[in-house]
């Protein structure tokens, strides 16, 4: 799928108040090429779009979020609107089969509750998109976890950190509960996590302390996709996001603001629950 830039031209026009004569000189290209993207009679080279939609941005155009905002806005009953952000593009149709099994549930399809969550995972890889999907609800069997000690250890176990306890009893019963389940919803976890959660693991701190750290990550929740028919039948996509440079140290800027804050609490929640809790070998 390639980008929708001709809608996005039209969307800027609409927000500048401009025709395309205007906009040709905004981005700085001849009527002529302009018309011919306009018309579908060539289409821009990626080099090009990261310059048109760099001036677009740079003109406090926020086309992506403007764009998520729309399709929210008139999404149908029981659908939900999903991101997924891409090292580079989905070549085919999305699967589980594509991704690895130490993820935070193991194999799945893993998307966002909104851009900006999405956006930020690939931020640092220069031709980077956002994909947009539509989710059909209909005869769908969720599992929702909040940050809870079941959420941590399954996170724990899917990251391969439990070997040592792979035939606990808990653990047995956490996995048996996704036995069915089509989709599970959870906190996003990212590798900032990783350092917190050793320490649970090695008995240097307890549940609740690991929990209250954790909660620190303020990057929202996941939906995660366990099984291909699923996706092939309640799954649509409905399109690629172009993500320019200037769009990105923004995003940059803003992920690296709150881990400063999720540092901060982690220090914080360590101290205040120091010796309260259950330590790991306790638990299981």
């Amino acid at each position: 799928m390639y980008f929708d830039y001709l809608k996005d031209l039209k969307y800027s026009k609409i927000v500048l108040g401009i025709n395309d004569s205007k906009m040709s000189e905004l981005l700085n290209v001849s009527r002529m090429t302009l018309n011919r993207w306009i018309n579908k009679k060539s289409i821009p080279e990626y080099d090009t779009l990261e310059k048109i939609y760099n001036r677009l941005y740079d003109c406090n155009i926020h086309l992506n979020r403007v764009k998520e905002e729309m399709y929210n806005s008139f999404k149908e009953e029981n659908h939900i609107i999903l991101f997924h952000g891409a090292k580079t593009e989905i070549v085919g149709e999305p699967s589980i089969s594509f991704s690895e099994d130490n993820k935070d549930f193991g194999k799945g399809f893993y998307l966002d509750e909104n851009f900006l969550q999405s956006a930020s995972f690939v931020v640092g890889y220069n031709k980077s998109s956002v994909y947009i999907f539509d989710l059909n609800k209909k005869n769908i069997k969720f599992k929702e976890y909040n940050v809870s000690k079941e959420w941590m250890l399954l996170f724990a176990y899917f990251r391969g950190r439990l070997e040592e306890y792979k035939d606990s009893i808990l653990i047995k019963e956490l996995l048996q509960e996704l036995d069915g389940i089509d989709v599970v919803i959870a906190p996003i976890a990212d590798n900032t996590m990783y350092t917190t959660l050793d320490e649970f693991i090695s008995g240097k701190i307890t549940d609740l302390q690991c929990l209250n750290a954790l909660s620190a990550n303020r990057l929202g929740r996941q939906y995660v996709f366990l099984n291909d028919n699923v996706i092939k039948n309640n799954l649509k996509m409905l399109e690629r996001c172009f993500y320019c440079q200037n769009e990105r140290k923004e995003y940059e800027s803003y992920r690296q603001k709150e881990n400063e804050i999720g540092k901060n609490k982690v220090k914080v929640a360590l101290r205040e629950y120091a010796g309260k809790g259950k330590y790991i070998e306790e638990l299981l």
